[in-house]
This record gives structure tokens, C-alpha cells and sequence, in this order.
């Protein structure tokens, strides 16, 4: 079958290939980012999802360069059948140049985790990050005795990185505080502060600092979470066609993991962290060092999922802290974004209730 105008518009913008076939008549929805072909359980629980409920869609990742974004957007916008996207790793902020309205939720948070293509053609981004994140840490989830917290008043939180996901996590954490202290740290102090200063407008106790304060704040800390791409598995695209390794790395300690050409040989690839083994060393001994000074009731959470527990995650169950990946917090945004981009047809069948959605977040985890 040869690809439509509308598919090829799309293909134009993307690196991974579609499966024009596997596609048929199917309304499509996805998930935009540098990489999800590579990593993303998304299209994995999406399309169970779909398949549970008899919803004619597939869901798709695509995988697009910085350059691209704007155009793959208004690629998907123009094709009649798109329903929505998810958005990911590295452009939950840059989308919002390119989509028509924003929800208050996401306007609050000025990053987008989600895309909903209305009856009418236009692009509205909302965040479902944040909610998926608490109700991963204080509902009980599939698979644990009981929630990862019980509360976070007064409690004093240490977010690691000043990204997308980052800033709906904050906003969402600090809105629970009652009369605890967030603090933010970030390799770039800058983006820590200004951060910061966002949640300082809307009357909430925060505090940006740098990495180098980390080794002061974790031991005062209740809970640790990373929101930084430490750890993860996988290959991380820098401009200019090189790329990082960032899987070897801890996020409770400073890294600089050295930059290698993009097109190198997946050969060449598994013996990159040779390569760094001083950075990386470093980055460890001090993350230990670190995790041994945090109380052991301290929660460790990583919003990373793949691999199932990174160094950081390692580090905090090997010094005898709760632990947590970032499993619970997919599972549960990827809930409440089936809801906002499958609305019509939820509705349309009279299923748009809270069973359904109870049954979808179990389909979900089953999934996984």
C-alpha cells in the first residue's frame, strides 16, 4: 500500500519508519520525542489499551529532531485521523510554540506532556504529569502493599533537574507541602532559581540551589526525586550529531559524560563507558558516599523507568531507603491522557466514566 500525502508529510519529519500497513484506516495517536522507538513503553499500553476497549487507533512513536518538531506537529495537525500525542523527553517545553491553546494546568506549569487535535483541527496541550506523579507515590499501585507515601506535609523535598517534567512535578509536589520546602537542584544553577522563583509567584516555599549544595540538602531531605535523565538507558542526542551515554550515571552526583558521534557503531557504543570510567567512577563514589549520609527513611524516586532501577535507585536501596521508579507515574499520566485524547469516543459510546478509566489503568500494568 503506498503511504498517504498525510503519512508521508508526517515520515518527512521523523527518523524511526511507519508502517503504513500495520496503520490501515486507524485514528493515530503517539508519542514525539528525540528517541521513544528506542525506550518508550508507551506504545506498549496505549495499544492494549485500544485493543481492551475496541477502539479502531494505534498508537505510535515518533522520533524527531529538535529541527523537525514544529513541522511534525503541523503535519499530524493537517492529518484528519490524529488524535493526539504524548510528549517526552527533550520537548515538553519547546511544543508550546507550536500548538494553538494551552490548558490552564499546562499554562501554569509552562511544559506540555500531552496534545489533544480537537473536532475542529486545533492543537490544545495540557500536562498530565504531575497528577500521574502523585498518584503514583500516594495511591496504592498494583504489585505494592500499600502507597510509596502516606502524605507530604511538612515534608522536605529534594527534586533533581529544572526540566519539563521537572516543573509539573514541582508545581504538583509543592501544592502538598503544607508548610514543607522544595528544593530544586540543577546542574545549570540558573534554570534551579528561575524555577524556583515560578513556584515563589504562586506563594509556594521553594528554594533553587546547585549541585554542589546537593551534598548539604539530601541528608535534610524526606524524599529525593529525580527528574534529570541520569541513568537512563539508551542514547541521549546532543546537537550536532553527537550524543551521550547517560545510563552509567548516578543523579545525586555531578556528571560529565564525554560526547561521542551520533553515527557510531552500536559496536563501539557498548564499550563507550570505558571511555569515561574516571567520570564515571567519580560520579558513583560521591552518590554512595552521599546516599550513606541520607536518612534511611528517605524515599528515593526516579521518574526513569528504563532500566527498571538505575544507579541513583541502586544507590538508595543498597544504603537501606525506600525506592521507586518511575513506572507508577507512566502508567497513571498515560491514564488521565487516554481520557483527554480519547474523550470523543469515550463519550460518543457512554463509557467516559471512572470504571472505565480504572479498567484502562489495569490494563495498563498488565501491559507492561
Amino acid at each position: 500500500m503506498a503511504i498517504s500525502r498525510n503519512l508521508a508529510a508526517i515520515q518527512n519529519c521523523i527518523v524511526n519508519t511507519l508502517n503504513d500497513s500495520a496503520l490501515g484506516e486507524k485514528s493515530i495517536a503517539g508519542v514525539i520525542g528525540d528517541a521513544p522507538s528506542h525506550y518508550s513503553r508507551s506504545p506498549r499500553l496505549w495499544n492494549a489499551a485500544f485493543d481492551n476497549l475496541g477502539i479502531n487507533a494505534v498508537y505510535l512513536p515518533f522520533d524527531v529532531d529538535d529541527a523537525h518538531v514544529g513541522n511534525l506537529l503541523a503535519a499530524l495537525k493537517d492529518t484528519a485521523r490524529f488524535i493526539g500525542v504524548n510528549v517526552t523527553v527533550p520537548y515538553k517545553v519547546r511544543v508550546i510554540d507550536y500548538i494553538d491553546e494551552l490548558d490552564p494546568g499546562a499554562q501554569r506549569i509552562q511544559a506540555v506532556n500531552t496534545i489533544v487535535r480537537s473536532r475542529s483541527g486545533r492543537l490544545i496541550g495540557y500536562n498530565t504529569d504531575g497528577e500521574g506523579f502523585i498518584e503514583s507515590i500516594l495511591t496504592r499501585q498494583p504489585g505494592r502493599a500499600e502507597g510509596f507515601l502516606s502524605s507530604l506535609k511538612e515534608m522536605t523535598v529534594l527534586l533533581l533537574g529544572a526540566g519539563g517534567s521537572a516543573r509539573a512535578v514541582a508545581f504538583h509536589v509543592s501544592d502538598l507541602l503544607e508548610g514543607g520546602q522544595l528544593v530544586i537542584c540543577n546542574r545549570t544553577l540558573q534554570h534551579a532559581i528561575s524555577l524556583a522563583a515560578d513556584l515563589q509567584k504562586a506563594r509556594r516555599n521553594a528554594l533553587g540551589i546547585s549541585e554542589k549544595e546537593m551534598v548539604d540538602w539530601a541528608p535534610k531531605a524526606d524524599c529525593i526525586i529525580n527528574c534529570t535523565t541520569k541513568g537512563q538507558g539508551g542514547v541521549r542526542k546532543l546537537p550536532n550529531g553527537m550524543a551521550v551515554t547517560l545510563k552509567p550515571y548516578s543523579a545525586l552526583a555531578p556528571a560529565r559524560p564525554p560526547a561521542f558521534a551520533e553515527s557510531i557503531s552500536q559496536e563501539q557504543n557498548t564499550r563507550l563507558p570505558a571511555t569515561a570510567a574516571a567520570d564515571i567512577d567519580a560520579n558513583n563514589n560521591i552518590s554512595m558516599a552521599l546516599a550513606r549520609c541520607v536518612p534511611p527513611e528517605t524515599r528515593f524516586y526516579d521518574l526513569i523507568y528504563h532500566p527498571e532501577e538505575t544507579i541513583f535507585l541502586r544507590h538508595g536501596r543498597m544504603t537501606g531507603h525506600p525506592t521507586m521508579n518511575g513506572k507508577g507515574m507512566i502508567v497513571n499520566q498515560a491514564t488521565i491522557a487516554f481520557k483527554l485524547i480519547c474523550s470523543a469516543e469515550l463519550q460518543a459510546r457512554s463509557i467516559d466514566n471512572a470504571q472505565t478509566y480504572k479498567q484502562i489503568l489495569e490494563v495498563m500494568y498488565r501491559a507492561w
